[in-house]
């Protein structure tokens, strides 16, 4: 608990640190919007299955994902940005040992992206922390298991921004992201989703 209060301390200290009184917005600052969709790569949900003693690992499909973002770039340190995004991802459970069914995660993370600027190239490096909602449906030879779980969630991201115009930029990119969910089947069990994403955006500044 604490590690995670100096984890939030820590964005809330580069949050007032970069909405800090500046000047008016030009290009390739201020405020933006994005977009952004990909595929997982290597999803999994493994864990310590208390019930069996025994560790799990799930057969997870690959899926597509999609977010939606909004960032603010202050025109004094053009190479931070922060951001507030929501992504969505559905991936499948098949897995006959154990369990088919899916998980649908929801996700509100807040990010800091560091950018080096190289011309109308622009290669960034970001963390992220945030919430993610998980509500999964899995069905076993016990039934048909429902249940949903909140917990922090936490991603790191790199890649490039490509900008067509002063006010557009295409966003090429890949993240690694990880939560602790609670899984329903038959019994509940602490486990772990972990998954990358290889992505494709699209941001807009004002």
């Amino acid at each position: 608990m604490k590690k995670t209060a100096g984890y939030l301390l820590t964005f809330a200290f580069a949050i007032v640190f970069a909405l800090c009184p500046c000047q008016s917005a030009s290009a390739e600052v201020g405020l933006y919007i994005g977009g952004w969709g990909g595929y997982t790569i290597s999803p999994d949900v493994s864990g310590d299955d208390g019930y069996h003693y025994d560790d799990y690992d799930w057969d997870v499909k690959n899926t597509s994902a999609w977010g939606i973002k909004v960032g603010y770039t202050n025109p004094f340190f053009k190479f931070l940005a922060l951001e507030a995004e929501y992504s969505y991802l559905n991936p499948k459970i098949e897995d006959s040992s154990y369990a088919d069914g899916d998980i649908k995660i929801s996700n509100l993370m807040f990010n800091v992206i560091g950018k080096y600027p190289l011309g109308i190239v622009k290669p960034y490096f970001g963390v992220g922390l945030g919430f993610s909602y998980a509500d999964q449906s899995l069905e076993d030879i016990e039934g048909i298991d429902k249940g949903d779980y909140t917990s922090y969630a936490w991603q790191i991201m790199t890649g490039a921004e490509f900008y067509l115009t002063s006010e557009i930029a295409v966003d090429v990119g890949y993240r690694y992201y990880a939560t602790e969910m609670e899984v329903e089947s038959g019994h509940s069990d602490d486990a772990t989703f972990y998954t990358g994403m290889v992505t494709l955006g699209l941001k807009v500044f004002f």
